[in-house]
């Protein structure tokens, strides 16, 4: 049987409940948490902080009137 690969959505999910299990090791946390931020990072999401650039072309933020 074939191998899928898992998404970055997909690899997410799973970082996340790994890190909320209490089954997961001590040693593991810190690596999971890097993960998870790393992923996020890929996705577009952040932290609550997001600025969105505005609606401009190329051309017009090349230029700014």
């Amino acid at each position: 049987m074939a191998r899928r690969k898992l998404s970055i959505a997909e690899q997410l999910v799973g970082v996340t409940a790994a890190l909320k299990s209490p089954r997961t090791p001590p040693q593991l946390k810190q690596g999971l948490k890097r993960r998870k931020e790393a992923l996020e990072k890929t996705l577009g999401k952040t932290n609550g902080k997001t600025e969105k650039r505005p609606n401009r072309s190329f051309f017009e933020n090349l230029f700014q009137f």
